[in-house]
């Protein structure tokens, strides 16, 4: 990485900053101001361009809702579009009209979600009001002269007789009322009740005692004649409702033109990001970042040919952050965003990206370890990369699993599953014939579960060993090689030394490779603790050190080693649920019958237990790279390299291609 530094006309910043994002090689960094410069403010421009896009993005949810967009799962890895400069800017120069059909969509989206709330309001009266329905007069009647309507609910079930009844028994002295039940049930009961004026208050009294409450809605009019408007209203409403929906389908040919803008505003958000970084007179303006050094000398020559531009290249001193740039081969890339997940490299770090690809790689196949499962990751991944040509993290992405597939199915013809054990269910049940042998090497499900699991502890020693190895080179590539050499020393002889030691506990190992680990045992217990307090001050302080550190060696690599555990767990949670799976397929007795269970079953339950197991094989892998394999090195800590470029999902300029 080469810091790259330029001074050139203010009048030109603009179609700089618009060349380097076309390129996709500078990462423009902040700087202190130079003496007698200021930096531009484009605050409100980022705020505008930031407002609009939101509206885009708005616009095109509620688009995508009335009138989705026919794609298919395949489309979602094709690359964006190509497109000439010359068209970017017509569509660039449309932006306004773009923008206004958003606002169109927004609002009639608006509409109709309005429309949707005052059917619910009406839909909620309507039920309230529908206990009612039955009765011809208002709830709400104004009193004559002589006469008073009492309409109130019971929170019990009620009938005319009991209402009757009831009142019998608290005001004896009145008996010129008249009852009329609109509604009863157990936990409801609406009355009306007519009775002279005067008798009224008291008999409004005596209601209330067995629980009569006057209803919140109270309309002047009949219910059913409220009801019967209100589903009126409703009809209208989903006639709207119909009406603006299908004006936004109008707008479906505007998918893409609202693609182009989402993104197109936020290439201007990050420009114009860019342009706060610079520093300017009235007349120049000063910008600095960092360039590949590969691509270096072809960006100082395009700029000096196109501009009036004084650049300059240099080398960044030791305490600058300098952004990071991974570079590996397919096999290695295909990791790095496991990597970066964690942290990019910092500038003391090796990138781990290849050294970890083959043991993520053969790890998920580990705890994957069906053929079957791992066969469609390969034939799906495949179909991808050759149909699509998917590009960028997408690419990446298709790789990785691509490899994770390929290891699945080594390891699950090493373990002898494919789709659990259909092999030998088919064999047994509609063949007829016996099983057969479906291991090449051990068989976890089987007697060769202990040995499986020492083979997995081993694995996990071997990636931890390397992390240590790793961890030596940076030693002594930065001066420390005693360091380098006594410190995975003595992790080596006391792991190493102890793992036939404890291995003897579960299997028989050869006396002779015992005595020989525990003589390396000892010696690394020696060397750590002589050596791991060479820090310390004193002899007392050194040999304190080397203890402690002794005690976080056998602690700490002890139950690392132990984690690896999962390699197993995992890999045989995936087999036996297959197996199952296949077993529950074949219950029936009747051939047709079973054979038909057998597809539904197969078919829906490898699927889960495909979705299940992936999504844990691709958790577990990452942790043992995360806190088994990167803490024996890894600081991490670093800034990723982002240039200032065209980040868009609908289109890339090819003039950006052919240049850079």
């Amino acid at each position: 990485m080469q810091k790259i530094e330029l001074i050139a006309l203010l009048e030109d910043s603009k179609k700089i900053i618009d060349f380097l994002q076309r390129k996709g090689l500078v990462d423009v960094s902040s700087h202190e101001l130079p003496e007698s410069m200021y930096a531009f403010d484009t605050s409100y421009n980022i705020s505008q361009f930031e407002k609009y896009r939101s509206t885009a993005a708005a616009a095109k949810e509620i688009l995508n809702y009335h009138a989705p967009k026919k794609t298919s799962l395949v489309d979602s890895f094709r690359p964006p579009r190509e497109m000439e400069l010359s068209e970017f800017l017509d569509l660039a120069d449309d932006a306004d009209l773009t923008m206004q059909n958003c606002f169109d969509i927004i609002e009639a989206g608006r509409d109709i979600q309005q429309a949707k709330n005052d059917i619910i309001r009406l839909e909620t009266v309507n039920s309230s009001l529908s206990v009612w329905e039955s009765l011809d007069i208002p709830l709400k009647s104004a009193p004559t002269k002589f006469t008073q309507v009492l309409v109130g609910t019971f929170p019990d079930l009620q009938t005319e007789q009991t209402i009757g009844e009831k009142l019998a028994e608290l005001v004896p002295d009145i008996e010129a009322y008249e009852i009329e039940c609109a509604y009863s049930s157990d936990m409801q009961s609406c009355a009306a009740v007519l009775c002279m004026q005067t008798d009224a208050e008291r008999l409004l009294e005596a209601l209330r005692s067995f629980g009569f409450v006057k209803p919140a809605e109270m309309p002047d009019r009949p219910v059913s004649e409220v009801i019967a408007e209100n589903r009126k209203k409703i009809a209208e409403l989903d006639k709207e409702i119909e009406d603006k929906r299908e004006y936004i389908r109008g707008f479906e040919s505007e998918h893409d033109k609202i693609d182009f803008i989402i993104d197109y505003y936020q290439l201007r958000v990050d420009k114009y990001e860019a342009l706060k970084k610079l520093s300017v007179t009235d007349r120049v303006f000063y910008l600095s970042g960092y360039v590949p050094e590969k691509y270096a000398g072809k960006v100082v020559s395009a700029l000096e040919e196109k501009y009036s531009a004084a650049v300059t290249l240099s080398e960044p001193s030791d305490d600058e952050d300098v952004p990071v740039m991974l570079e590996n081969n397919a096999f290695g890339s295909a990791v790095e965003g496991i990597t970066d997940m964690y942290s990019p490299p910092g500038k003391h770090d090796i990138d781990p990206n290849n050294i970890m690809a083959f043991f993520y790689y053969v790890f998920f196949g580990m705890m994957f370890s069906d053929a079957g499962y791992g066969l469609l990751m390969v034939i799906a991944t495949a179909f991808v990369l050759w149909k699509c040509k998917p590009e960028g993290e997408k690419r990446k992405t298709a790789f990785m699993y691509l490899f994770c597939g390929i290891s699945t199915v080594f390891w699950g013809i090493m373990f002898g599953s494919f789709f659990g054990d259909v092999i030998n269910t088919v064999r047994v049940n509609f063949l007829h014939l016996p099983e057969m042998r479906l291991y090449v090497w051990l068989n976890p499900q089987g007697d060769d579960l202990m040995l499986t699991m020492l083979w997995c502890f081993l694995f996990g020693i071997i990636h931890l060993f390397v992390g240590v190895g790793i961890k030596a080179y940076m030693q002594w590539r930065d001066g420390d090689k005693f360091g380098a050499i006594v410190d995975p020393l003595g992790i080596y002889l006391s792991v190493g030394g102890a793992a036939p030691i404890c291995a003897g506990m579960i299997i028989e190992v050869p006396k002779t490779i015992t005595d020989i680990g525990k003589y390396c045992a000892l010696a690394g217990v020696v060397i750590i603790v002589l050596t791991a307090g060479r820090a310390s001050k004193g002899i007392f302080g050194k040999l304190g050190a080397g203890l402690y550190a002794l005690y976080n060696t056998v602690s700490g690599y002890l139950s690392d080693v132990l984690s690896y555990s999962r390699l197993l767990a995992l890999g045989l949670v995936t087999g036996i649920i297959g197996s199952v799976v296949n077993m529950m397929g074949t219950l029936p007795q009747n051939m047709i019958i079973k054979a038909v269970l057998f597809i539904i079953v197969f078919v829906f339950g490898h699927a889960v237990n495909f979705g299940i197991n992936v999504i844990g094989a691709y958790v577990h892998t990452n942790r043992l790279q995360y806190v088994e394999f990167f803490s024996r090195f890894y600081e991490g800590g670093g800034t990723a390299f982002n240039p200032l470029k065209v980040n868009s999902k609908a289109f890339k300029i090819k003039e950006e291609i052919n240049n850079g």
